[in-house]
């Protein structure tokens, strides 16, 4: 992976480390990562970057994959939302 590439993920994780929620596409994994298949090593990688931005500690990172690529969030920072409370 390029260093600048190297750069904005880490960035993208630490968003959802210290603020709740990120979403990576799947173009941009590709591309970061030079693959023309997302596999399990790429995955393996994501969860080691998160697990290492993380600390450990109370921060709970997820990813969920979508179509359009994955979301990474940390389940302690989000909620649901209720449309009938204001």
């Amino acid at each position: 992976m390029q260093k600048r590439y190297d750069d904005t993920l880490t960035t993208r994780l630490e968003d959802a480390v210290h603020n709740g929620c990120t979403h990576i596409t799947w173009g941009e994994l590709y591309l970061w990562y030079g693959v023309r298949k997302i596999a399990a090593g790429t995955y393996r990688d994501l969860a080691q970057r998160i697990r290492e931005i993380a600390g450990g500690g109370a921060v709970k990172p997820r990813m969920v994959y979508g179509r359009g690529g994955i979301f990474v969030y940390d389940s302690a920072k989000s909620h649901r939302i209720d449309p009938d409370q204001g």
